[in-house]
């Protein structure tokens, strides 16, 4: 019986960079070295940026793991609900964040940053 062909896409987009610490069992100490992750592209059908299938005019996934890793390896935080909505028009982004803040869900940037719009796209 013939064993059916597997085609796979094997392409990365991305590195992420990280650290990893590497700890000496015996002695307790220490190591940091630079690595990476790498990350395999989002399916076609969805968004590039977050991986979930929506309207272009609708926020990103602030809660897709795709968004989440991607952005904070190359912004150094963690995405925002202000973030995933940045690209969208004001009536769009209000109506979105008074839905957000009724659920108490609602983030945005610390420290007076500003809202990342595009990371990296």
């Amino acid at each position: 019986m013939k064993q059916p062909k597997v085609v796979r896409e094997t392409q990365v987009v991305r590195e992420i960079p990280s650290i990893v610490t590497k700890v000496d069992l015996q002695t307790g100490d220490e190591h940091h070295e630079q690595m990476s992750w790498k990350v395999m592209p989002p399916r076609k059908d969805t968004c590039q940026v977050c991986a979930v299938k929506h309207h272009p005019n609708e926020p990103h996934n602030q809660q897709s793991l795709y968004y989440q890793m991607i952005f904070e390896g190359q912004i150094g935080r963690a995405p925002t609900w202000a973030d995933a909505m940045a690209h969208c028009d004001d009536t769009t982004k209000a109506e979105w964040e008074a839905a957000l803040r009724e659920r108490n869900a609602w983030s945005e940037p610390n420290n007076n940053e500003k809202p990342v719009r595009h990371h990296g796209m």
